[in-house]
């Protein structure tokens, strides 16, 4: 970490983490207030409350946890931390514990002082206490880089108008299913009778992050509106619409074949002339169907991360690549270097027929990368230019098809 700064060293602050309930509803509000009243500054108007009911309605409030640094008892800077835990196939037993930082927030009067160094130190030091294997956020890149963050994973957008879902539906389904449609739509609610079954749905993604409890508040984030899918009455599927209703942030049929027609009905029946539909790299069934129908497709990089326990995380990263892309056996001996002491770690990655392991070992490293590089080269689309370097390459002795690791979460789960 950075210094604190010089001007920090002069001022009188307090430090305080505080975890509270609907019990506490003086104090949520009084954060919440803080928070609303930066970003309102910085952005538009902001509601916090209303942007993310998973973690500030009044029955969830008691969920994030609070970092802040006050002056004169107001509060000045701000951190909140989102439990998350990431399983694969919904797994118990293989399963990460991650923190999700968000509502970043310093008074525009209190900047400078370095009380965003102390709370993301802070921060890092009780995501270990709580046995969290990695830390996670979305920003700016080049700010979050300073704290150790960098982008993981990548996420493919498809752009699909409306002479694309016309035409490519065209070659894939016969007129007489064309000629009337065949899927309808219903926003869903607390009360709707078929979350139990959507959910279901929902278990089927490789890695899930929600509870049932949560599902359709992580849902209704930043606006958006989730709706049922339904064909003749029943309940096939789900998906979620931006708040601007022109992006398709997660969408579940239980007939993947059926994409394309759920999204010309979706269209033609909301009046949209053009959809972005967001996938991850471990949704090969959906982008299959989506290539069938879209103008064009862009890759970027997901969210931003630091990797605690790199253990846990890389082996929790090739076990869910196994899952959509057979892994070679072989062993890989990765050294990580330590982008503030410099001190080097050397962990040996094994795929073997039945079991992958992550262990520390005294073995040499067939590479050696730095923290940020790590996360950069193995997970996003710059993994696709180091291979390119050839005999330079930094992976030259990787494994063939290994990297990149996936790493994606819908909005749904982002805080």
């Amino acid at each position: 970490m950075r210094r604190r700064s010089k001007l920090m060293e002069h001022t009188e602050w307090e430090y305080g983490r505080e975890l509270f309930g609907v019990d506490r509803i003086e104090k949520t509000e009084e954060i919440l207030d803080f928070a609303n009243m930066v970003f309102s500054m910085e952005y538009s108007s902001t509601d916090f409350a209303a942007l993310l009911p998973k973690a500030y309605s009044p029955k969830r409030s008691g969920i994030p946890i609070h970092h802040m640094i006050r002056e004169a008892d107001k509060i000045k800077a701000l951190i909140d931390m989102y439990p998350v835990t990431l399983r694969l196939q919904g797994k118990t037993d293989s399963a990460v514990r991650a923190a999700y930082v968000g509502t970043v927030s310093v008074h525009p009067n209190a900047r400078g002082r370095g009380y965003m160094i102390e709370l993301m130190k802070a921060g890092e030091q009780d995501a270990r206490r709580q046995g969290c294997a990695l830390m996670i956020l979305d920003g700016d890149r080049h700010r979050y880089q300073y704290y150790g963050f960098e982008h993981a994973g990548i996420c493919c957008s498809f752009q699909i108008e409306t002479g694309n879902i016309m035409h490519g539906c065209a070659n894939i389904y016969d007129e007489e299913y064309m000629a009337h449609a065949a899927y309808s739509f219903a926003e869903l609610e607390e009360q709707s009778s078929c979350l139990d079954v959507l959910y279901r749905l929902y278990q089927k993604r490789l890695v899930t992050a929600r509870s049932r409890e949560d599902f359709l508040l992580c849902l209704q984030s930043y606006g958006a509106t989730a709706y049922a899918i339904l064909k003749d009455g029943n309940p096939v599927g789900y998906v979620n619409l931006s708040a601007d209703g022109k992006t398709v942030s997660e969408i579940e049929v239980d007939d993947i074949r059926e994409l394309p027609r759920v999204l010309y009905d979706l269209m033609m029946g909301f009046d949209v002339e053009r959809l972005d539909v967001s996938v991850g790299m471990d949704e090969m069934a959906k982008t299959e169907q989506l290539e069938k129908v879209c103008d064009s497709c862009r890759m970027y990089m997901s969210h931003q991360i630091k990797i605690l326990d790199y253990e846990a995380v890389l082996a929790f990263l090739l076990n869910w690549k196994q899952k959509y892309d057979t892994l070679v056996t072989s062993d890989y001996v990765l050294g990580v270097r330590d982008d503030q002491t410099g001190s080097i770690a050397n962990y040996l990655l094994s795929v073997a027929k039945e079991r992958i392991s992550v262990s520390r070992t005294e073995r040499a490293a067939d590479t050696v990368m730095g923290e940020l590089e790590l996360v950069r080269v193995l997970t996003t689309d710059f993994c696709f230019v180091e291979q390119q370097k050839g005999e330079q390459s930094k992976i030259k002795n990787a494994p063939a098809g290994w990297f990149p690791l996936p790493f994606y979460l819908p909005d749904a789960d982002t805080f």
